[in-house]
């Protein structure tokens, strides 16, 4: 895989999906089944999805790394349209991360404070849990317009720099088109969204993030704290979520507005309340990058 072909896949994956993103929009206002139920306005995730599926295909994504992302999006449209229970989408979340990790090596050693430690049977279920975990702290965050889209591009361009300098040719066309979809959709999320990435989108996001990391970074020492900077955010309000939910003895997967984009948004209005949190993501994801040329 050259640089080339890297970069006509993030070209194609950022065209599509700003064309059909542009067609979701104009279908939008004439097809009520597209439209959000709650919102009203027309979810755009499948256009990111067709974007990132094109821009794989010609990045030559090996077909367990496309299976599970089919099977994201499968998941993702149907919950988008029928709700579906938190039990079945961890079930269909881990099927996809499963599928996609035959094509990878999964994570085997941590590494800290530049010592590696093995990790032994237990590489395989924290592989797992760090692909469906990240899957759903971004969907988490996804509750204001052009937050999980404005948040993903610095980490996005961290693991493309990493996956540069390391010659990593499949990390860098994987990297590639998630940065095209991100870019291609923008336009369209961005304040006052036009367009939702509804869980299609933003399910797949955290997913391919989640696999470009692994992908990107040693698998046999993976800079944990690094990677924690990478995705401070979502890592973050994920688990502010579980304990806030746990102290007042909510459901896990109880949704609430108490998000801290939610607690940001009210202090200083939607679109601060983005831009502030996107900035932090760029500072977060440029820390994370530094640790990793430290070896941290």
């Amino acid at each position: 895989m050259t640089w080339e072909w890297s970069g006509a896949a993030g070209g194609a994956s950022l065209l599509v999906t700003l064309l059909i993103a542009l067609c979701f929009v104009r279908l939008g206002e004439t097809i009520p089944l597209l439209r959000d139920r709650s919102d009203g306005r027309p979810i755009g995730g499948p256009g990111l999805a067709a974007g990132v599926l094109v821009g794989l295909g010609i990045g030559g994504a090996d077909p367990f790394l496309l299976g599970g992302a089919g099977g994201i999006i499968i998941l993702g449209a149907l919950d988008d349209r029928l709700d579906l229970s938190p039990t079945i989408k961890l079930i269909g979340q881990g099927i996809a991360a499963a599928v996609a990790l035959f094509g990878l090596n999964g994570i085997s050693a941590l590494s800290l404070a530049g010592g590696a430690i093995p990790l032994g049977p237990a590489g395989p279920v924290l592989t797992l849990l760090w692909v469906v975990g990240l899957t759903n702290a971004v969907n988490l965050i996804d509750g204001l317009d052009g937050l999980a889209v404005g948040v993903s591009i610095p980490p996005t361009l961290a693991l493309l720099i990493i996956g540069a300098s390391t010659g990593n040719a499949s990390g860098i066309a994987l990297g590639a088109v998630l940065l095209g979809g991100l870019l291609g959709f923008y336009p369209w999320n961005r304040f006052r969204a036009r367009l939702l990435l509804g869980d299609t989108g933003a399910e797949l996001i955290g997913y391919l993030l989640a696999v470009t990391s692994i992908r990107v970074l040693p698998a046999d020492a993976f800079p944990l704290i690094s990677a924690a900077f990478l995705f401070s955010f979502p890592l973050a309000d994920t688990a502010f979520a579980i304990v806030r939910r746990a102290y007042h003895h909510r459901a896990l997967f109880h949704g609430d507005r108490d998000h801290i984009h939610h607690r940001l948004k009210r202090t200083i209005g939607e679109r601060k309340a983005v831009l502030a949190l996107s900035l932090f993501s760029l500072v977060s994801a440029g820390i994370g990058l530094l640790l990793w040329s430290i070896g941290m």
